[in-house]
């Protein structure tokens, strides 16, 4: 019998299957399979499945999640949802944060202590960061949604892969904990950090991955941009991966370009959130993004709440079908964009997002003329910092200057409360903004009425002032 060797690649994706199985976390390769697999199914079967999917998470909200149960209580509600999940679905109200957040207990599943569960928070991207519970079932499911995402741009399970991600842990604490590192190492995982990206930072990015030869390169959108704009700005020659993936930010098509010429690489843009995960993503057609439908059901509605025409642009509504232990369902996750009236090109027959328009950021710039990503601040003032930040309802950072800083904060406190409050948080305020500003950057808290939105009608959680080079 001829034994074949195993290549560095086969060696490392039977490393990591192992370890995931030890972790529980099996099902994790079972759905990555069914979605591979399941990729290229027919129009009629993809219906099915998502009409199945649906069915499904509704069945169990009407039985096992208060606030569900109590809508859908009628009793025609039960054969509804069999015969007609979509017109079950619709009969509910739209969901937002600020209802998420005053009903908190009614949206946890009355069977949540048989579940792996742990604690979450969105950013407050949208104005007002809530929080929220998720079960290991999503997760597995979500980065198995990731991991063929992944494959459209060319990375294998246990190729190499690096990561422009933001660590808050790496940048406060000063390194990862030992369980992300043999998490990152297992994965084959080459970590760069986005909320620290000063000029010898950038120029460090560029070495690694000319040293490293990374497949596959996975970043936020605003740093895998700085970093391609550093390198044809330089006229540096770096790597080329098999392809990029882009996340966490709006890709605009003069990012996309600028990627592309720098590296000589495809990028695709993959759209998603902390609250309801990863939910779509180019294949490289350029005909949009592919919906899972086992995993999400996208509804785009007029302002009168009312679902537009196929083509038409308005806002999303999420229903996520893989979080039993706090199922959102018609969740408003704040962004804009519309369904393709056409199939995609490249034969998978997944629901399609024609286009998407995300929050609007600025990226801020430092003393030395390093940039600064926007999901820095709306980590720790929406996430990190949210318990002892629990009287902010919505904040807005405004770059004023150079080293002029303003956060402006919404309080449902009164003037002499908001003061007494934030006494004594004002340093831990000012350290987080300086760790990535500069020790010279000058920090000022305000309290407002309100933040206005654009004339688009999009919430800005930063804006800066100050003109990139």
């Amino acid at each position: 019998m001829l034994l074949v060797p195993l290549s560095k690649t086969s060696m490392r994706s039977y490393l990591y299957k192992s370890w995931l199985r030890s972790q529980g976390r099996g099902s994790q390769l079972d759905w990555a399979a069914v979605f591979q697999r399941r990729q290229f199914d027919s129009r009629g079967e993809v219906e099915a499945a998502a009409q199945q999917s649906l069915t499904t998470m509704l069945r169990f909200a009407r039985e096992n999640v208060p606030f569900y149960s109590h809508l859908l209580d009628g009793p025609n509600d039960a054969a509804t949802i069999e015969k007609d999940p979509l017109a079950a679905l619709r009969s509910l109200p739209l969901l937002d944060k600020t209802t998420l957040k005053s009903r908190f207990d009614e949206f946890r599943s009355i069977d949540i202590s048989a579940r792996k569960w742990y604690e979450n928070r969105s950013g407050g991207s949208t104005g007002a960061p809530a929080k929220f519970l998720q079960d290991v079932e999503f997760d597995c499911r979500s980065m198995a949604t990731a991991a063929l995402f992944d494959t459209w741009a060319g990375h294998r399970l246990g190729g190499r892969k690096v990561v422009l991600w933001g660590s808050e842990r790496d940048l406060m604490v000063g390194r990862l904990s030992l369980k992300a590192r043999v998490g990152q190492f297992i994965r084959n995982e080459i970590p760069l950090n986005a909320f620290r990206m000063t000029p010898i930072d950038i120029e460090n990015f560029v070495e690694t991955i000319n040293r490293r030869k990374p497949a596959h390169i996975l970043g936020y959108v605003d740093g895998t941009y700085e970093l391609a704009r550093h390198i044809l700005r330089n006229n540096i020659k770096v790597h080329s991966p098999k392809g990029i993936i882009t996340s966490a930010g709006t890709l605009h098509e003069d990012m996309r370009i600028a990627i592309e010429r720098a590296f000589k690489a495809p990028v695709l843009n993959r759209y998603g959130s902390r609250e309801v995960g990863c939910i779509a993503c180019e294949c490289g057609s350029g005909d949009g993004l592919h919906i899972n439908p086992f995993t999400h059901y996208l509804e785009i509605l007029g302002s009168d709440g009312e679902p537009c025409p196929v083509g038409e642009t308005g806002e999303i509504v999420v229903t996520l079908l893989s979080n039993y232990a706090m199922p959102l369902l018609r969740y408003r996750i704040g962004d804009v964009g519309s369904l393709s009236e056409v199939p995609c090109s490249c034969g998978r027959n997944w629901p399609l997002l024609k286009a998407v328009e995300g929050r609007t950021v600025d990226i801020f710039t430092r003393e030395d003329g390093g940039p600064v990503s926007p999901v820095y601040f709306l980590h720790f003032f929406g996430v990190v910092q949210r318990e002892e930040l629990g009287f902010f309802d919505k904040f807005q950072l405004v770059q004023e200057g150079i080293n002029q800083v303003t956060l402006n904060v919404v309080s449902h406190l009164g003037a002499s409360a908001f003061e007494s409050a934030l006494q004594g948080k004002r340093g831990a305020i000012e350290n987080v903004i300086r760790k990535v500003m500069g020790e010279g950057c000058q920090v000022t808290v305000n309290q407002v009425s309100e933040i206005p939105k654009t004339p688009s009608g999009k919430y800005r959680y930063t804006m800066s002032k100050v003109e990139r080079k």
